[in-house]
């Protein structure tokens, strides 16, 4: 799990989608887990900026109100700018509040473990957010399906149900993937390693939500 580029970042990945019970504990045991965690924040986050970059070129406003005081019409060019750190803010946030949290319950691991664990779990579970994401981004740029007609077909029906689906999706693939991350590199049990990465979650998403749109 060294090396920084594609192949190793799409091996890694796909080792841990399809066992992360393994790729857990190695990283339990990485001096470098945190190297690891930051390569797939990092190729996620600029994995992000291309789709930004679409939806700056082709969305007329923006999906959900902005907390920002930044004009709808130019939020996601801002975007581009802070996006990255975000991402790592979120990343070091998730996975500090992971690590207290495990310690006042008895927890016995590394917090760089955590960081390598939760940068794989952010990287995966993002897929089922960026995929539509570029979707959106190609059709709105292109005009194929413009932005205001986007989105008021997928504000109702069966295309509202999949936008909620796949947001579902995402947060629930987090919770399974950070819980696991908890469980195998700090040793709690099944229980504590759930409501760890629910705090953690939460905690971390609170500050998400608040730039990214």
């Amino acid at each position: 799990m060294t090396g920084f580029n594609v192949t190793t970042i799409i091996r890694d990945q796909l080792e841990f989608v399809r066992s992360p019970a393994t790729v857990l504990q190695r990283l339990a045991n990485d001096p470098h887990a945190a190297a690891v965690g930051f390569r797939h924040i990092l190729a996620i986050a600029l994995l992000y900026e291309i789709a930004i970059l679409l939806w700056s070129l082709g969305a007329e406003g923006v999906t959900l109100p902005a907390f920002l005081k930044i004009p709808e019409e130019q939020y996601y060019f801002y975007e581009l700018i802070f996006l990255i750190p975000v991402f790592l803010v979120y990343w070091l946030l998730a996975a500090g509040i992971a690590y207290l949290t495990s310690k006042a319950l008895g927890g016995r691991g590394a917090y760089d473990a955590l960081l390598g664990g939760f940068g794989l779990t952010m990287a995966v579970s993002a897929y089922f957010t960026l995929i539509p994401d570029y979707v959106q981004g190609v059709l709105w740029t292109t005009g194929w399906l413009p932005f205001a007609a986007y989105q008021a077909i997928t504000g109702q029906g069966v295309l509202l149900v999949i936008v909620w689906a796949y947001m579902l999706a995402y947060v629930l693939a987090h919770l399974l993937f950070y819980s696991l991350t908890v469980r195998h590199t700090q040793g709690l049990d099944t229980g504590r390693s759930i409501f760890v990465a629910a705090i953690s979650f939460l905690g971390s998403f609170a500050v998400w939500i608040t730039f990214v749109r």
